[in-house]
This record gives structure tokens, C-alpha cells and sequence, in this order.
């Protein structure tokens, strides 16, 4: 079985060879182009194709082009589709350790990943938009092992595609190409190198996306040239083929010709050439192939080699491309430009409410390849009580933008007055956008940015009472009165503080007050030193807003501290005065001996009722003898 499945891959293989010598332009224009056998891994759909052409050739060692041709084999053209080649880590799962018959037929093969690993080997290609049935050629650089042996071998390509409808790319598609890789005898001349097989070949546009123009506006796009040989271009001009008709040059001819003067262009170095050209009114939907010729010399004086001819591309998206969706196409079936605020501010950054700003809105077409034009942008402030908190200084609240092409910016500037009453918060300004696209006409889209407003905090003190007013060294006052928040924010972690060379630091904790309410401060004050100046203490009262930030605000209380008052006699000098003693008064005589003179007459009393009480027992004895 085996056998007979390699005589079958031979006999095809034979067949490529075949077709091979054919002219690939030829090919290229057959309508009926064989489709190849797909690879028992290969995703066998219809949408997505490879083309059989001429078996890309590289030289092994050498910077090689590999031409691939896709076929949208499918009914709906592609808005977007992409060509890369998978890293050596998928060919190596994708080819290895199969053992079926079509991996058999591969292992007959060369089945190594054949390129050096890159930066610029699995980069994405950009096929662009490819219409239903038709087909596109992509270029693809690579740089081939040195220790290849000469043969086919199979490349892994990966292929996404999107249609019109909105979303992103619907999957990836796998393909095998086969290429044949030999060696081809290295130049004889001194200057050759590793890179190139071409003393002077030049690469049009490598890793640039198509640039993309709109009917009746100008382009303006670069083209990169790159000196792809191993010598020296000198003298390289770049000339750009004209034509009149429309339907094969989409520019305007404005000028006498459009050549371009590069200078010398030393090997792999890249030069940008730029135009600005206007597309003509009439040009059609579609890719146009700009043809160039490149002329160069070389030798520094040398005569002029043969031309190179090359091909650029360019998209042109044009009136016609309305008129292919039907009257009745829905939304979603049209495509539209994303017009989004890539970013906003405001002078000043901090808005207080009733104050005038101006605001500055950066509006990007978000879109990679939809353009829009006619732009209307219309500012809808947020309203409060059938108000709008935002009103604009000169009563406009539009802005018009001619265009906007993919990827660009407009900053549009509007200045605004917002409400004294508002609250203290964040307010949504929508942004009302009315626009033209290719498919889609007066296509509506709304977005939001929010604007805070601050309000500026306000507060008063009531009646200051200070008891007493006048305080000794080491003394205390009492000091109390309300803090009154006339404002319309919280006041949060309110504090009363009392400074000055006079009294001891004192700090009143007062809390949050809100919007309407008071708060009240009750402190002690202790004098430290005599007051020298006109008896002012400082009071400080500081609050905080919601972001913890600080605010002071200061008045001044009357307090007087004086020395204390000291008894005169404890200043005399009691060895140096005669002190003269007051005579007492009779109270103090009779304070003086009123307790001796007391005792003395109880003492009497007592001797005298003893005497009696003797006397009288001795009578008694007495009368009993008789």
C-alpha cells in the first residue's frame, strides 16, 4: 500500500514540476486554476484556497520570496484576510509523528522546518479585502537554512478572513504548500553576500498594511523601497506609470509626473517615498495595482541598468461601494465608522460650581479601515430639575469635523459655565455623533464622558463668650461658641485650635457638621506666660473634604494674661523694721484668759463641794456620839 501511495505522490509531485514550467502569468489569469489536494491536517473548506501556480522556488543558505495565491472560493467577499507561516513549534507538531497515509506521503519528503527563525518569519501579511471568487497573490520574505538538502518540503501557512458582517475574524484556516528548495551557484564577485542571490533587486512595501483612500479626497500614503541585493544602488529615481483611465489609475494627474529621486541605496537599507494624491470622483471600490519602475546605476557613473518593474497597491473606497448593499440592508449589514473619546480635560482640572472651564475632547475614528465624514458632534449636559448643569458660553453646543480617517484625531474644544446650585458630584455630558460612512449615511452614535463639579465648603462662627477675659499666669478661661457650616459639602473632622505666646496650645476636637447643621466648642484655656502685645490669641479651625485634603481658617480671640497677684508682707525685711505690736482689744484680752480663768473657777467649785460634803459627814459623826 505504501508503495503504491508513493508512485501517487511521484506522479503528483511530477505534476507540479510540470506545471511549473508554465508562465506563472499565465496562470494567474485561468479562471479554472487547479485547486491542490488537501493534506489529511489541512482544513478541507470551501471558503479558503490555495491556487496551484508555478512551485515556489528558494535557494537554500539565501533570502528567498515565497508567492502564495488564495482563492475566496465562497460567495461573500472578505473585509479583512491575513496570510502568515506557523512557527517551527507547529510544523513540528502539525508534520511529526503521523501515521496515517498522507503522513506517510509527507515523511517521503523533506518534513524540516526549512527557514532560519526571525523576527520578521512569522509576521503577518495582510491580504486586504479579496471580493467573492477572486484571487490574491502575497509575497512571503523568508531566509533559508544553510544545511538544507535539496528537495520539496512542506510549509505550514495559516489564513484568517472576515466577512462584512461585524464581529471578529472567523477562525484560522491551515494550509500546506509544497517548495522546493536548491543550491544555486554562488556568485564569483567580491561584494556578494549571504542575504542575497541579485547584486540589486528591491522589495516594494514590506510589512505595511495597504494604504486606503476615500473617492474625491486626498491620499496621502508612503511606500517603503528596500535594496534587497548585496550591492550598492546608485542614482536609484522611482517612476510611477500613469494612466488616464480611471478604472487602472485612481489619482487625479495633477502634475507633469510623480518620479522620485531615492539617491544611492546601500544593500537591506530602506527608503520611505511619500505622495499626496488626490482621487478622482468617479474612481471605483477596489484594490488598484500602481505600477513603478525603478532605474539605477550600477556603477557611481555608470550608465543606467535595465529597469525593474514592480507593483504597489492601494484600496480606493468609492461611490459604488453604497450601492452594493440593497435598499433594505439593515444596520447590520452596513459598516460604519467607531468614533470614540480617546481622552478629555478640563482648564482648570478642578471645577467649582458657577464656575466658567473649558473643556477639550480628543474624538478618534477607532476604525481600521472605515473613514467619516460630515461629522456633527453635539454636547447634551446632564439636567437637574429641567436644567442642564452644563450651559454653554456662547449658546453653541455643535461642532462640525470635515472627516475623520481611520485611526485619526480630532480635538474638539467647547467652553461651558456649570450651575451655582449644583451638587457636589459628577455629571454625564453626552456626546451626540451624526456622520456619513461609505455604506452607512447619517449614521447616529451617542458617548458619554463625566465632569465633576466641586462645591466650595463655607462656614461661620457664632458669638465667641470668653470666661473671664483676663486670667493670671497658670489660670484657665473657658471658651465656647458654635461652628455653623453654611455650605453645601460635610465638613469632616472639625478642629478648634487656640495658639499663642500667652496660653498653652489647646486643640478642640469638633467631628463632622454636616451641610446646614453646627457643631460647638467647649475648651479650657491655660495662661503660660504674661501677655506682651495687645491680648490676641489666634484661633485656627480646620476641616477636611472627602478626599481628606485640609483647609484652615483663622480668626482672633481677646484674652489677657497678667502676672499673679503676691502678698506685700512676704516682701518686708524683717531685721531691718521696727514692728510695733497693736495693743489688744478687750475681746482678745478675754480671748487670752478666758480658758485659765475657767479652769480655776472649776477647780474652786470642786474643792468647795468636797469642804462641804467633809463638814457634813462630820457633823452626822458627831450627833451619833452624843
Amino acid at each position: 500500500m505504501k508503495k503504491k501511495l508513493k508512485q501517487i505522490f511521484l506522479m503528483w509531485l511530477a505534476a507540479i514540476m510540470l506545471l511549473g514550467a508554465v508562465p506563472f502569468t499565465a496562470l494567474a489569469d485561468e479562471e479554472d486554476m487547479e485547486v491542490p489536494k488537501v493534506f489529511h491536517k489541512d482544513d478541507d473548506n470551501d471558503p479558503v484556497r490555495l491556487v496551484i501556480g508555478k512551485t515556489p522556488s528558494v535557494t537554500i543558505g539565501k533570502s528567498s520570496t515565497i508567492s502564495v495565491t488564495i482563492k475566496n472560493t465562497s460567495d461573500v467577499d472578505w473585509v479583512e484576510s491575513e496570510i502568515w507561516i506557523a512557527p517551527e513549534s507547529d510544523y513540528r507538531e502539525y508534520y511529526d509523528e503521523v501515521e496515517d497515509e498522507d503522513g506517510e506521503l509527507i515523511k517521503t519528503m523533506k518534513a524540516t522546518y526549512p527557514f532560519e527563525v526571525t523576527d520578521s518569519l512569522n509576521q503577518h501579511y495582510k491580504a486586504g479585502h479579496i471580493k467573492a471568487g477572486a484571487k490574491k497573490t502575497i509575497n512571503l520574505k523568508v531566509n533559508v537554512k544553510k544545511n538544507l538538502e535539496q528537495g520539496y518540503y512542506p510549509v505550514l501557512l495559516y489564513i484568517s478572513k472576515r466577512g462584512r458582517e461585524e464581529g471578529a475574524l472567523s477562525g484560522e484556516f491551515q494550509k500546506t504548500v509544497i517548495v522546493w528548495a536548491e543550491t544555486k551557484e554562488a556568485s564569483t564577485t567580491k561584494e556578494t553576500d549571504e542575504g542575497s542571490t541579485e547584486p540589486v533587486a528591491f522589495a516594494l512595501g514590506e510589512g505595511q498594511p495597504t494604504p486606503q483612500g476615500v473617492f474625491n479626497e486626498v491620499m496621502n500614503f508612503s511606500i517603503h523601497v528596500r535594496n534587497t541585493g548585496y550591492k550598492k544602488a546608485y542614482d536609484v529615481r522611482m517612476e510611477m506609470e500613469l494612466s488616464e483611465d480611471t478604472t487602472k489609475f485612481p489619482f487625479e494627474i495633477n502634475d507633469g509626473n510623480y518620479d522620485r529621486w531615492l539617491e544611492d541605496i546601500n544593500p537591506d537599507q530602506t527608503v520611505e517615498v511619500t505622495y499626496s494624491m488626490a482621487i478622482r470622483e468617479k474612481a471605483k471600490t477596489g484594490y488598484y495595482p500602481i505600477k513603478y519602475k525603478l532605474r539605477y546605476r550600477e556603477e557611481e557613473n555608470g550608465a543606467f541598468a535595465a529597469p525593474i518593474e514592480d507593483i504597489f497597491y492601494v484600496r480606493i473606497i468609492g461611490k459604488d461601494e453604497e450601492d452594493e448593499l440593497s435598499d433594505d440592508a439593515g444596520e447590520n449589514e452596513r459598516t460604519k465608522a467607531r468614533i470614540i473619546v480617546d481622552s478629555f480635560e478640563t482648564e482648570p482640572a478642578r471645577i467649582l460650581a458657577g464656575q466658567d472651564f473649558t473643556l477639550k475632547v480628543k474624538m478618534k475614528n477607532a476604525s481600521s479601515q472605515i473613514s467619516a465624514s460630515n461629522i456633527l458632534f453635539t454636547f447634551d449636559p446632564e439636567t437637574v430639575e429641567n436644567s442642564p448643569v452644563f450651559t454653554t458660553a456662547n449658546g453653541s453646543n455643535s461642532v462640525v469635523v470635515n472627516s475623520l480617517a481611520p485611526g485619526a484625531s480630532e480635538v474638539l474644544t467647547m467652553h461651558f459655565t456649570s450651575s451655582p446650585g449644583a451638587e457636589q458630584r459628577s455629571y454625564t455630558i453626552t456626546i451626540n455623533e451624526q456622520y456619513d460612512s461609505p455604506e452607512f449615511k447619517n449614521a447616529k452614535e451617542s458617548v458619554k464622558i463625566a465632569v465633576a463639579i466641586r462645591q466650595e465648603a463655607r462656614l461661620n462662627t457664632g458669638t465667641i463668650e470668653v470666661m473671664p477675659d483676663s486670667i493670671e499666669v497658670g489660670g484657665e478661661t473657658n471658651i465656647m461658641f458654635p461652628i455653623n457650616n453654611t455650605g453645601k459639602v460635610t465638613l469632616y473632622n472639625v478642629t478648634a485650635i487656640f495658639e499663642a505666646d500667652s496660653i498653652q496650645r489647646t486643640e478642640s476636637y469638633v467631628g463632622n457638621i454636616k451641610p446646614g447643621e453646627s457643631g460647638n466648642v467647649d475648651a479650657m484655656v491655660l495662661g503660660a506666660a504674661p501677655t506682651m502685645d495687645e491680648g490676641k490669641i489666634t484661633l485656627t479651625i480646620t476641616y477636611e473634604d472627602e478626599n481628606g485634603i485640609v483647609t484652615p481658617v483663622e480668626k482672633e480671640i481677646q484674652l489677657f494674661v497678667t502676672e499673679p497677684v503676691v502678698d506685700d508682707m512676704s516682701f518686708v525685711d524683717a531685721g531691718n523694721t521696727d514692728f510695733v505690736e497693736p495693743e489688744p482689744s478687750k475681746l482678745d484680752i478675754v480671748k487670752k484668759y478666758a480658758v485659765p480663768l475657767g479652769a480655776a473657777a472649776v477647780v474652786l467649785v470642786i474643792l468647795i463641794v468636797v469642804l462641804v460634803r467633809r463638814k457634813r459627814k462630820k457633823a452626822r459623826m458627831d450627833d451619833e456620839i452624843l
